[in-house]
């Protein structure tokens, strides 16, 4: 009778549709700077040769879409060359031109996106973005990296990071959506014996802590490049001439007979 009775659902016995996985906003690997759109959501996947990961932003405005931030960390190992991906293998994001194109139109489809020509680079290194304007006018930015140290002969491979970010905003500018891709930092790594592949910190400046190398906060101006306060000399208020009635009427002259219908008065006597 035990074996007939009703046996109690364990959460192991549950198969999901999809691979990924929704994770605490806290473990996103990538962090942006103060005062960028909130991250409202991340989920993630692994490969046999990458972890990848979904950040999603608050999204704002008219423009079809979701603000979005695609990172993916690979290993050393051997990637695939064929497009999507192969097993459970991921593929490099390629970053020519047409691979862009291609990932652009799917993620801001509709909006006339404009590749800039100007060489950028933020602390991991060159990076590519395209600027244009979405529904109502509002700004949309592209960005596009892959993070990977050299690798020769002589050296193994490092790994990889490729980031894509997405955003669209409103009562953004360009300038203001271009700082979250010179901004951001890598939130993570793999505990990979040699994954590094952003490469060891620079030495600093060779005449740090050295005598007869001052460094200053902010450039020293002389007293000639400072501006002298100028005098605001406000104009005098202009008088109207005063125009006085009684000068210019003057004075009646004395008439020299009786005037009709007054009295006529006598002059006072006179003193012998």
């Amino acid at each position: 009778m035990a074996g007939c009775g009703e046996q109690r659902l364990s959460e192991t016995e549950l198969v999901t549709a999809t691979r990924w996985l929704s994770v605490e906003p806290g473990r996103a690997m990538i962090a942006l700077p103060p005062g960028s759109p909130p991250i409202i959501g991340v989920t993630q996947r692994g490969y046999e040769n990458a972890i990848a990961q979904t950040i999603s932003l608050a999204t704002r405005g008219r423009t079809p879409g979701e603000n979005t931030i695609q990172v993916a960390f690979f290993t050393a190992a051997d990637l695939p060359e064929s497009t999507g991906v192969e097993g459970n293998l991921l593929k490099l994001p390629g970053i020519d031109d047409f691979a862009v194109a291609q990932d652009m139109e799917e993620r801001l489809s509709g909006v006339a996106m404009a590749p800039s020509a100007v060489f950028v680079q933020n602390k991991y290194g060159p990076f590519g973005y395209a600027f244009g304007r979405g529904t109502g006018g509002e700004a949309c930015l592209y960005a596009w990296q892959r993070i990977a140290d050299g690798d020769s002969v002589f050296r193994p491979r490092s790994g990889a990071v490729s980031v894509r970010m997405r955003i669209c905003d409103p009562t953004a500018t360009e300038a203001s959506l271009l700082r979250l891709a010179y901004e951001y930092s890598l939130n993570a790594s793999l505990r990979r014996s040699g994954w590094s592949p952003a490469g060891d910190a620079p030495a600093p400046a060779s005449g740090l802590g050295q005598a007869g190398a001052p460094i200053y906060p902010l450039p020293q101006a002389s007293t000639e490049d400072v501006p002298k306060p100028r005098r605001v000399t406000r104009p005098r208020p202009v008088r109207e001439p005063r125009i006085e009635a009684d000068r210019f009427q003057g004075t009646q002259p004395v008439p020299d007979r009786p005037m009709a219908g007054y009295p006529t008065v006598p002059p006072p006597p006179t003193t012998p």
